[in-house]
């Protein structure tokens, strides 16, 4: 079903930001310094052309967003800098703050990844809205890694990217693209293998993985049921 929710605000910084009435989110953070310049450079121009077009809710708009974020993914994953998400205690640092976030209800997390130089989430946000609350993850996540690891540099990036989905079958994609993540950059063979993920509890039947394109991004199905979320780390103690 495709979903056509009112805006709630929208806001440019270094990216584009857009708030939708119930919105289900796609959101990546990466740390900062971990791209090089020529990539820092290429990613602002794209953003810089996506928020100069005035009709957000169009197809070019979306076709856009993707050029980004395409451009970003391609970087982030070939890149070897600034890989703070690949020790241990940051990473389950980062799942502890998933999960509080979780508990007290500042979003429900559908899925998410956290990968070496960055994570994905999938999720809602509930009363407080995007922007508070992904600013206070940021800054209390920025401020426990840099106690872990003694870094005196900005730990994240100033922003984020996201992109509100569009349909049950966006979501869909966007749960299995999330999932293949480690699989698409070659750190494992199977999703299940990598210890840093959430897992969405789908119905018995429904488990199985969706095919990836070209690019790594999930072909999407309807026949799959979102069914009941959870969050939990896959970790080995």
């Amino acid at each position: 079903m495709k979903r056509k929710p009112e805006t709630i605000s929208f806001w440019v910084g270094r990216l584009p930001h857009w708030e939708v009435e119930e919105g289900r989110y796609f959101i990546t953070m990466r740390i900062a310094g971990a791209l090089p310049r020529v990539a820092q450079q290429e990613i602002r121009a794209k953003s810089l052309e996506l928020a100069s077009f005035r009709n957000s809710k169009s197809l070019d708009w979306l076709v856009k967003q993707r050029a980004m974020f395409v451009a970003m993914e391609k970087w982030l994953d070939n890149a070897n800098t600034n890989l703070w998400l690949t020790k241990p205690t940051v990473a389950a640092m980062i799942v502890e703050a998933i999960q509080t976030r979780e508990d007290r209800g500042d979003w429900k997390v559908h899925e998410f990844v956290i990968m070496g130089n960055h994570i994905h989430l999938f999720c809602e946000f509930r009363a407080k809205g995007m922007k508070r609350v992904m600013e206070d993850f940021k800054r209390w996540t920025g401020h426990r890694a840099a106690e872990l690891i003694s870094i005196g540099d900005r730990f994240w990036q100033r922003e984020w990217f996201d992109h509100w989905s569009r349909s049950d079958r966006e979501d869909d994609r966007i749960i299995n693209y999330i999932r293949n993540n480690p699989v698409k950059a070659g750190l494992v063979k199977q999703w299940q293998d990598w210890d840093w993920t959430g897992t969405s509890l789908l119905p018995e039947g429904t488990k199985q993985d969706l095919p990836l394109d070209q690019e790594g991004f999930p072909l999407g199905k309807q026949d799959i049921p979102l069914g009941k979320r959870d969050v939990r780390s896959n970790q080995n103690d």
